[in-house]
């Protein structure tokens, strides 16, 4: 039994979804960074700029990287 192939629009419809999911997981990680931040604590604000630097950053080239496709 063969598997069909999915139809362009298919795929284009799934790097959307991909696109809107990762959009949605970015804002999410500034937000907890910023109330990070804004809790001032020791270690608040280390976390805070590897969520920023490390997670959102990386989430941004994936979303960009799925954009160009």
């Amino acid at each position: 039994m063969s598997r069909s192939r999915p139809v362009r629009t298919d795929i284009r419809g799934t790097l959307q979804e991909a696109v809107a999911h990762l959009t949605a997981l970015r804002a999410m990680v500034v937000v907890a960074a910023a109330a990070l931040r804004a809790q001032s604590g020791d270690l608040d604000t280390d976390v805070a700029q590897v969520l920023q630097r490390g997670v959102a950053q990386g989430i941004t080239e994936q979303i960009e990287r799925l954009r160009r496709l």
